[in-house]
């Protein structure tokens, strides 16, 4: 029987940070490590890297002995994958993180023996590779996975591969920046977008989506502003499913548990553009990520990945 690799695998999200520990081997989040803590990301360093180790900590102390190889991080841009230095500006979110070595930083704060190398993949790939890896089984081949939460994140995966760079992809494998209508994506395919679009018709602000699609059947503006969402989305899309010659888009993100209320709008448009392609929504959804990380302790990965990780 092969070795099992046991990984650390954390989310680092806008508020939060949620950490357990991968089986590797087996593809498998042991659920009795998982932990979550959430982050005021406008502090300071010290008190930021204070609050991931506690996270992490809680993590070790149910390891009860297993032998760890590392930690993996999904983890949002800007930063430097290959250094592992924070590049978030200051006055932004994580931006008292600024020009942080991660690794040599947070290593002193682990309650842990030895000290664990640490690797770091984007948030949104780690996501993408977490559900191509899971969804093995399924056949596909060319992925676009995409999450839709506070920003519009993406992942090209071919054949298990985050494609970041050529012809069939946008530079670095991103789709948040590309200009769309009076802005770029990620102003229209994120929460402050559907909630902007609520408050020009109706004058009104609602929380977030799932307020909207609460509201769905008795509003007639909800209703409209999240048809538009899988409309606007559908054409979006459509041009760099086509170019990557994508087999199956997978939604993750919060808003994706609104697909009933934008699914029929974003598939009329793909019908439109004769575009034949399976759409799944994730069932793992952070804990995706979590284990899509965890495959950069995958010797066979790693040496795919390591050359082409983006420091943005």
């Amino acid at each position: 029987m092969e070795k099992e690799t046991y990984i650390i695998g954390v989310d680092v999200g806008g508020t939060h940070i949620s950490s357990a520990i991968v089986a590797l081997n087996q593809k498998k989040l042991l659920e009795n490590t998982y932990a979550t803590s959430h982050v005021a990301n406008m502090e300071s360093q010290e008190t930021i890297l204070d609050t991931w180790a506690n996270c992490l900590n809680k993590t070790l102390k149910k390891a009860n002995g297993l032998p760890l190889t590392g930690i993996a991080f999904a983890m949002p841009g800007p930063f430097d994958y290959n250094m592992g230095v924070a590049k978030y500006p200051e006055g932004f979110k994580y931006g008292g993180l600024f020009g942080t070595d991660i690794e040599k930083s947070l290593n002193p704060l682990l309650a842990h023996n030895k000290v664990l190398p640490v690797r770091f993949l984007n948030d949104a790939t780690s996501f993408a590779v977490g559900e191509a890896w899971l969804a093995e089984s399924e056949g596909y081949k060319k992925q676009l996975c995409i999450t839709l939460g506070t920003g519009l994140g993406a992942g090209f995966i071919d054949n298990g591969i985050p494609v970041t760079s050529g012809g069939t992809v946008p530079p670095n494998g991103i789709l948040w920046n590309i200009p769309y209508k009076d802005g770029i994506a990620d102003d229209y395919f994120s929460t402050r977008g559907c909630i902007n679009g609520y408050a020009e018709a109706t004058g009104r602000t609602v929380k977030g989506v799932k307020q909207l699609a609460d509201a769905y059947d008795n509003d007639f503006n909800a209703k409209q502003v999240l048809e538009n969402f899988g409309g606007d989305l559908g054409r979006f899309l459509s041009p760099w499913l086509t170019n990557f010659d994508a087999d199956v888009l997978v939604l993750g993100g919060n808003i994706s548990k609104a697909y009933g209320c934008f699914g029929n709008t974003l598939q009329q448009v793909f019908n439109a553009n004769a575009l034949s392609i399976t759409i799944r929504i994730s069932k793992h959804m952070e804990k995706g990520a979590i284990i899509g990380c965890t495959r950069l302790f995958d010797d066979t990965f790693w040496q795919s990945v390591k050359n082409d990780l983006p420091s943005i």
